[in-house]
């Protein structure tokens, strides 16, 4: 009997100990920078070696990439205690310029299950991929959008966005950008850019205070000063536009029953074949046919046209009218056609913008 329960005792033993052994993978490196190179290059590859350390087989299972400009190919033998082992990671930099970080994720039947990978660089881009992702900009700054449509939003809310810049110049520049508005501020994350550096503009819209209901356009002002060189100050903008709309979402049943309702006289202003002599008016009316007051937040024609549209009032009662007088500076749109818009911003909660064209001919 005592026999047996000694040989019962090692059986448990071994079979606690191959319970608890295992592969161990020790990463020789886990991060590769691969440097500063031109895009022409397309493709960089690196080897990162990994040794298992434990006391039982390691086998790699799966790798996966952050990222599809970064494959990665790895061992498959079985690997013994002190065996290496071996992931291939290729970066696919063509049409991508600036710096870059992505991880690649190695799972394995050892402790840790899942091991991470990183490589990194910074690609200079030839001309044709840099105007290709960054077409716009000023001097050897670039951008990858001229402006910022921040859509609709609804007065009271905010909204942020970014557009990315690249330095093509070989010299690092200070960024910085500005705006000269009340309900808008903008950031740039770095200020300090490399040759070859990639940066964002970040902007900050609080609806609350915009100055406008509808249509609101502003400009970020950009600078840009080389830090070695004797280059001058390069200077740029874009502009940020946005429509704030009212926000009906809280009205409750009764408050829709006895909303406002707005009705236009006519949809179309017609300045027909005029001779510019002095500025001309035309007149239409706004009634109100709801219940509560009628609040007529703008009267919107867009800048450039030489049109203005003011209304002799902004308040209207259940039954009252307004007289909408709209003006066309005649002189200035000598010899054209006219063809613009008036946008009428309310609080009606079924119509709150109503849309009169205007038209007509300039000789």
């Amino acid at each position: 009997m005592t026999l047996k329960r000694h040989i019962a005792s090692a059986l448990m033993c071994v079979v606690a100990f191959l319970a608890m052994a295992q592969g161990v993978p020790t990463w020789l490196e886990t991060t590769h920078d691969f440097g500063t190179f031109r895009d022409e290059l397309q493709m960089v590859t690196t080897v990162m070696k990994v040794v298992n350390t434990g006391d039982s087989a390691l086998v790699i299972t799966r790798v996966q990439s952050n990222c599809g400009c970064t494959v990665a190919e790895y061992t498959t033998d079985v690997m013994q205690p002190g065996d290496t082992g071996c992931v291939t990671v290729t970066y696919s930099a063509r049409n991508i310029p600036g710096p870059f970080e992505k991880k690649v994720f190695v799972y394995t039947n050892g402790k840790p299950r899942k091991s991470t990978l990183t490589v990194k660089g910074n690609v200079i881009g030839s001309p044709a991929s840099v105007a290709e992702r960054y077409p716009f900009g000023f001097g050897p700054v670039r951008l990858n959008s001229a402006s910022m449509p921040l859509g609709e939003i609804l007065k009271g809310s905010s909204r942020s966005a970014y557009i990315s810049g690249y330095n093509t110049s070989s010299d690092t520049m200070l960024v910085s950008a500005k705006i000269d508005s009340k309900y808008i501020s903008c950031n740039v994350l770095p200020d300090t850019v490399e040759p070859g550096g990639l940066f964002i503009v970040s902007v900050y819209c609080s609806t609350a205070g915009a100055p406008h209901w509808g249509f609101n356009t502003d400009s970020v002002m950009l600078q840009a000063h080389p830090i070695h060189a004797k280059e001058p100050l390069h200077k740029g903008k874009f502009d940020v536009m946005l429509q704030v709309k009212e926000d009906f979402s809280r009205l409750t049943e009764k408050q829709r029953r006895n909303a406002p309702v707005v009705e236009v006289s006519t949809d179309k202003v017609d300045f027909d074949r005029l001779v510019p002599n002095d500025p001309v008016e035309r007149t239409f009316t706004i009634t109100n046919r709801g219940k509560d007051v009628l609040r007529l937040r703008r009267l919107f024609v867009p800048a450039g046209e030489g049109i203005t549209a003011t209304a002799d009032r902004y308040e209207l009662k259940k039954g009252q009218s307004a007289t909408v007088t709209v003006t066309l500076d005649a002189p200035a749109r000598h010899d054209s056609v006219v063809n613009s818009r008036l946008t009428i911003i309310s609080h009606d909660p079924y119509t709150p913008q109503a849309v009169v064209r205007i038209g007509g001919i300039v000789y």
